[in-house]
């Protein structure tokens, strides 16, 4: 009855090149790419890094319609605000909606990357979303390919060369991951990546300070100090251990009700009460991507401006609880 019921619908007639083609700004490749990974020995999928040389030479904008619009079985769109307004993603964006004109939206399934998205007003109010930062991403793939399924794809077993010669490059990652925990290299990228968190919690700061909402950025050695929103403080702080190893260096994120003592700051009177902690770790996501990572079951990804940015919204909104109590 169900493949019946495809059937009429088209789907299982229907020929496709790629049973799944994913959507993304650049800020999403390690997730696309963690997904492609674990999709991609079971399904024939599309995702540019992996298959430009196919296009190469070919008319870009194109190309990447028809993938979009016409060839992919399924479309995986990794979903930030950005999405839709850099130039290939714009061009993504249209051959979607175009195609969702005479295929409706099925074949479709956005993934939010960051937290709370406001989605895109032309998408139905009904439409579901697979949660990443709930899911994680090895269940999002499993979500993603009984979608796949659903629509027609038929996964093939995954040979043991194939699971071989995923294991080998798993393998080799994970080594240079190690070894950007241990070189200078990586130790001086984490540094500049605090500096970087710095000046975003400073823009965005001033940016909510001009909305009407006092919030005052301040630097004190390691410590960077979000104060303005009485009786909560937000800490930040970062320091390697070591000049050539990040071994146990933590960015650490606490909210507090109250001031803690720090260097050169006085503590308030009654103890203070933590409220909120985070801790980060820097790492190596990619051959040329590094972000920093939640130490947490989800180990989201976030790069300088999205934790600050991720930072003032903790800092408001838990600001907002306590006083409202």
């Amino acid at each position: 009855m169900f493949e019946d019921s495809l059937a009429g619908m088209g789907l299982m007639s229907e020929q496709f090149e790629y049973d799944i083609a994913f959507s993304f700004c650049a800020l999403d490749e390690g997730v696309a790419t963690q997904l492609n990974d674990l999709l991609a020995s079971r399904l024939k999928t599309f995702i540019y890094s992996e298959r430009q040389r196919e296009i190469a030479g070919k008319d870009g904008q194109e190309s990447f319609s028809k993938v979009y619009g016409e060839t992919a079985r399924l479309v995986v769109v990794l979903y930030r605000p950005e999405w839709g307004e850099t130039p290939w993603t714009r061009v993504e964006r249209d051959a979607i909606k175009n195609r969702s004109l005479d295929d409706g939206w099925d074949f479709v399934i956005f993934v939010p990357t960051v937290d709370r998205p406001k989605m895109p007003p032309w998408l139905p109010k009904t439409r579901l979303y697979v949660g990443l930062s709930r899911w994680g991403v090895e269940a999002a793939a499993a979500v993603v390919e009984a979608r796949a399924t659903e629509r027609g794809s038929e996964p093939h077993e995954e040979s043991v060369a194939e699971r071989a010669d995923r294991l080998r490059r798993a393998r080799a990652f994970k080594e240079k991951q190690e070894r950007f925990q241990s070189t200078e290299i990586g130790v001086r990228s984490s540094v500049q990546a605090y500096e970087d968190l710095s000046i975003a919690i400073e823009h965005h700061a001033e940016q909510i300070t001009k909305s009407g909402i006092a919030i005052t950025a301040k630097r004190s050695q390691e410590y960077r100090i979000l104060t303005g929103l009485s009786p909560c403080n937000a800490i930040c702080s970062f320091r390697p251990h070591y000049s050539n190893s990040l071994q146990d260096a933590h960015l650490l994120i606490e909210v507090f009700k109250g001031f803690p003592t720090l260097p050169g700051f006085y503590g308030s009177m009654n103890k203070p009460a933590k409220l909120k902690s985070l801790r980060f770790s820097y790492q190596l996501i990619r051959e040329d991507y590094h972000a920093w990572v939640s130490t947490d079951a989800n180990g989201r990804e976030f790069s300088p401006q999205q934790l600050a940015d991720h930072i003032l919204r903790t800092y408001m909104d838990i600001a907002e609880k306590t006083s409202s109590h």
